[in-house]
């Protein structure tokens, strides 16, 4: 019988990368090969502990798996929407080492104390970027059509978004009641601090300054440290006049015993009387406006020059108590009060939108971001118009306030409703189709100019 030819060894022929670590003589070699060999010999013994979902009472197996699934989508999207809000700040707050010359530990201590109030923005939009991406990819992965066809119902889904809603509302509200106005209070008391010896920080181009009392400063272009170009000044402290004066140029040197000296070049002073019988224009080539520095200091911002930003709810409350309703600090004060608990409350509004979005979602998680997105977007400017109506007086600024959480909860509760009834969604459908739709038109368009290019070379 004859044997069937002997196949070559192909494995042989091809050419391998040499790894001395991987043989005994290498370990022998360093003095550690009696110790590999022991260590190899443990390992191979011990059965390598597996990653597994901690257990919580009162919950099931399913519920912590859909937990932990949401967890990770929602801690990468806090870490990148609060980076992208510090970026836009520190860009805003390198002006001020650049071209005032402030040192960098400033600058720190000033981004430090505002991070409550990113926190306090970018939490509602992570939970809701974390439960649409998590229940995405359950979705895609057909893993919500088996839960469903086990018997598990959109109700039993929305236990482990409550506790997640219910984790990050509990955050947020920390954040909007203690953290931010403490970071806005120090903010403000390390500016005014900075203020104090470098008034030019205090002065801002195309921007009235009216932090001393009955003083108004306007300074068009603040072309380099202590230097300014077109000044406007109305100077009211004098009981019987008002003088307002233009400067083409001018300087600022710092406090000297507690004065600060706005030193104006080139320019002309109108002098009117407070019964306005009497005026007087005169020019000048050098004029000095001084200010007092304790205007800018620290312990002038008291209780009465706070801002409502940085009052805590016993503050807050206090302002109310003090001023007639209607009043401008009235409004500032209610508004206030109502974001710390309005804000919180859109973790929760932002979950339960998210939850039918990500169950009926299919296509791929960059577009599912798209959505997330142009909600959350859409969440916030009405927030933000809401507030500056509410802070005209035209309605009532709680309605301004709590105006957002409303509609869009309303909008939750419709698309919760129509995914729990299994309805289809005629516009998240036609959105869930465009990736196709713009993946196909991109094949057409390539087909056709490859056509072209065939037809052009024959």
């Amino acid at each position: 019988m004859n044997k069937p030819p002997k196949l070559p060894n192909i494995r042989r022929k091809i050419p391998t990368v040499r790894q001395p670590w991987r043989g005994k003589g290498f370990w022998d070699h360093l003095g550690m090969g009696e110790f590999w060999a022991n260590l190899s010999l443990h390992l191979a013994k011990k059965r390598l502990p597996r990653l597994r979902i901690p257990a919580i009472p009162g919950t099931n197996i399913m519920q912590r798996y859909l937990f932990m699934e949401m967890l990770g989508p929602f801690t990468v999207s806090l870490i990148v929407a609060t980076f992208v809000l510090f970026i836009a700040k520190v860009i805003e707050l390198t002006n001020m080492v650049v071209s005032r010359g402030v040192g960098l530990d400033v600058v720190g201590r000033l981004l430090l104390y505002v991070i409550p109030y990113f926190m306090a923005h970018s939490i509602p939009m992570a939970t809701m970027l974390g439960v649409l991406l998590g229940f995405m990819r359950l979705s895609s992965d057909n893993e919500i059509t088996a839960l469903k066809s086990a018997g598990v119902s959109m109700k039993q889904l929305l236990a482990p978004v409550i506790a997640l809603a219910a984790i990050t509302w509990t955050l947020t509200m920390a954040f909007t009641i203690w953290a931010m106005p403490w970071g806005q209070n120090k903010f403000e008391n390390l500016v005014f601090e900075v203020a104090q010896a470098r008034a030019d920080l205090a002065l801002k181009e195309r921007v009235f300054l009216d932090a001393v009392s009955g003083l108004v400063i306007y300074v068009n272009r603040l072309p380099a440290p202590g230097a300014m170009e077109d000044i406007f000044v109305v100077d009211e402290r004098d009981p019987g006049k008002t003088y307002t004066v233009v400067a083409k140029r001018g300087k600022i040197f710092p406090a000297k015993n507690d004065k600060i000296t706005l030193r104006l070049y080139d320019g002309t002073i109108h002098n009117v009387a407070k019964d306005r019988k009497t005026a007087q224009n005169a020019s000048f080539k050098t004029y000095d406006v001084a200010i007092d520095a304790s205007y800018l200091s620290k312990a002038q911002r008291d209780q009465e020059n706070k801002h409502a930003k940085e009052m805590y709810l016993s503050e807050l409350f206090a302002q109310l108590d003090q001023h007639e309703p209607g009043t401008r600090k009235y409004l500032k004060a209610q508004i206030e009060l109502q974001q710390k608990f309005a804000l919180p409350l859109a973790c929760f509004v932002m979950a339960f939108i998210a939850l039918p979005l990500g169950t009926h979602w299919k296509s791929g998680r960059s577009w599912g971001v798209g959505i997330g997105l142009v909600v959350f977007m859409g969440y916030y400017l009405l927030f933000s118009l809401s507030w500056n109506l509410g802070d005209t007086g035209n309605y009532p600024p709680t309605l301004g306030v709590w105006l957002p959480n409303i509609l869009f909860g309303l909008v939750g509760l419709m698309l919760f409703r129509k995914e729990l009834k299994e309805k289809p969604f005629p516009l998240l459908d036609s959105i869930d189709r465009l990736p196709q739709m713009v993946a196909s038109f991109v094949q057409r368009g390539s087909l056709k100019s490859r056509g072209s290019r065939q037809s052009g070379q024959q």
